[in-house]
């Protein structure tokens, strides 16, 4: 009797091969060159697969999970107008340096008349991500494995390019086993290294600064370390907010969201040793938070160069292993603490942190609306005060970066690296899935929530998602309101007449509150203070005043 043999296609292999590479959610939208892979991801049965309303929102998705978990994020969608729509998200990821592979289909190269059909490399090389292509049946686990290793090491985005002619072709014989790469660095070392510690060792008053490179747990120690050998106070990046959450002399935020104390200890200090920060414009404030400063900058790899700024001396290897380098150097020489961080400064530190928590005065708005900030500081005092944040890019972001802060750094996702609005739900979906038991909170205006967020509402009921969606609704394009305003000009254009999102919300199943006034503001927080809440998505129409919303 002659049995029948099991083939192993292309499109099942890959499938297959994606949990041996460390993938646990797949985000996509499925069409003729994705959808039998995604097909068998699903029966599987070792992942879980989202599916999404828009390419774009899929890969953004990819992006917020990758954030909130540390890991490659993974992404699917078919060929040609697919690809193209993912255009403004690959670009997000390669600003912000945000590992993930995009597996997008392709069609046969001899299908010349396909409707689809396009050159994709150079669509993924002007959003400035990279691109694999999977050559055959024979070599597509080594492809995949690539494309996985490339994204881990360039940090950046890259697509994945998988032909449907090759989708059901046999891959039986193949015995490669595609391996999660890793990553391998050590600490810096040499002359800088002790250049750095001179530097460090001459200071009066030095100060630690750690960026989003800096925030994994064995960094935090090192630093902790460092900061008390040497008497430093600490402080973040916006992207490592919450990363000192708790110690005595933490600063908070290092840059244009920080606040008088924290401003007056940085323009105090005269030695800033930057681990795993790009020293941006933004963290800097153009310079002025740096200037005749002594500045050491530790960085994982030398690619970051050109986001940098120049600092006085730029060193590259593991941030945890550089920092412990430089306490052993310190303690050879001997080198005593720099006393900066004494009791005035703790006491002051302390009582920024009781202020903090005061509910603002309310200002008079236009009927109908409340006053931004302190309607934003009450709904942050019904939240859980651990959450998930995710800010969409609009004139409300730094206002809601400074008064619904996280309490670790992977609780923030930041979607504002490329200035596009409407990134803000498909990375808080992205998000949402990685930790389905933590609130995620997603802050948005009414114009980016209207360009990309109202489909995709859908998939967060339907993936009944711990989603709160807060709506900055303004009634208006805020920073081109703005700009008219200031030179006295009319308005018009920038308005946009949102329809009302709490009904249509509501319409889709979705709880959902419109706070227009003190009492249903008061009703808002009260719900959101029962115990179990959000459960599910929830959205929250918060109408504002365009006039009274300062950038």
């Amino acid at each position: 009797m002659q049995h029948s043999r099991v083939v192993r296609t292309v499109h099942r292999l890959l499938a297959e091969s994606l949990a041996r590479l460390g993938t646990s959610h797949l985000f996509g939208l499925v069409g003729d060159a994705n959808l039998f892979m995604v097909d068998a991801f699903v029966l599987n049965g070792t992942g879980r697969y989202i599916a999404c309303t828009h390419e774009a929102n899929a890969v953004l998705a990819a992006l917020g999970f990758a954030q909130a978990t540390g890991r490659i994020g993974v992404a699917t969608v078919t060929h040609g107008p697919a690809l193209t729509n993912t255009m403004t998200a690959l670009a997000e990821g390669v600003k912000g340096g945000i590992p993930m592979v995009l597996l997008c289909g392709d069609t046969a190269p001899g299908d010349l008349q396909h409707l689809q059909k396009i050159d994709q490399r150079p669509v993924a090389a002007a959003a400035g991500a990279g691109f694999v292509e999977m050559r055959g049946p024979e070599m597509a686990l080594a492809d995949l494995e690539r494309a996985f290793r490339l994204a881990a090491h360039e940090r950046r985005p890259i697509v994945f390019n998988m032909r449907i002619d090759l989708q059901w072709a046999e891959a039986s014989g193949q015995t490669f086993q595609p391996v999660l790469p890793e990553v391998p660095i050590g600490p810096a070392r040499g002359a800088a290294l002790e250049d750095a510690v001179g530097m460090i060792a001459s200071a009066r008053r030095p100060l630690i600064l750690a960026g989003r490179a800096a925030i994994e747990s064995d960094a935090k120690a090192a630093l902790l370390a460092l900061a008390t050998r040497i008497e430093a106070p600490l402080a973040t990046t916006l992207k490592a907010q919450g990363l000192f959450t708790g110690e005595p002399f933490d600063l908070g935020i290092f840059g244009n969201l920080s606040h008088p104390v924290a401003v007056d200890a940085i323009m105090a200090s005269d030695c800033i040793v930057a681990f795993g920060a790009s020293l941006s414009k933004h963290t800097t404030d153009d310079g002025a938070l740096t200037r005749g400063k002594r500045v050491i900058q530790v960085l994982p790899d030398a690619a970051e160069t050109p986001r940098m700024t120049e600092p006085g001396l730029r060193l590259i290897g593991d941030m945890a292993g550089t920092a412990r380098a430089m306490i052993d150097l310190l303690d050879m020489a001997e080198i005593a603490g720099s006393g900066a961080t004494d009791a005035d400064l703790r006491e002051r530190l302390a009582a920024e942190l009781v202020g903090r928590e005061t509910l603002a005065p309310v200002a008079r708005t236009a009927p109908g609306t409340v006053d931004f900030v302190p309607a934003l500081k009450a709904l942050n005092a019904a939240l859980p005060k651990e959450r998930a944040v995710v800010a969409d890019l609009g004139r409300f972001v730094t206002t809601a970066w400074r008064h619904v802060p996280v309490t670790t750094p992977r609780d923030l996702v930041y979607t504002c690296h490329f200035g596009a609005i409407g990134c803000g739900l498909g990375e808080a979906i992205g998000a949402a899935a990685a930790n389905p038991d933590r609130l995620t909170v997603l802050i948005a205006g009414d114009g980016g929530f209207l360009l990309s967020g109202l489909s995709e509402l859908g998939t967060a009921f339907r993936e009944g998602m711990n989603l709160l969606v807060l709506i900055c609704n303004d009634g208006s394009y805020g920073a081109e309101h703005v700009q008219f305003t200031r030179r006295g000009m009319d308005p018009g254009l920038s308005i946009t007449a949102p329809p009302d999102f709490a009904a249509i919300a509501s319409a889709m199943g979705i709880r959902a509150l419109r706070v227009d006034g003190p009492e249903s503001l008061a009703e808002a927080c009260r719900a959101l203070s029962e115990p179990g809440m959000p459960s599910g998505p929830t959205l929250i129409d918060l109408r504002l005043d365009p006039t009274t919303i300062d950038m």
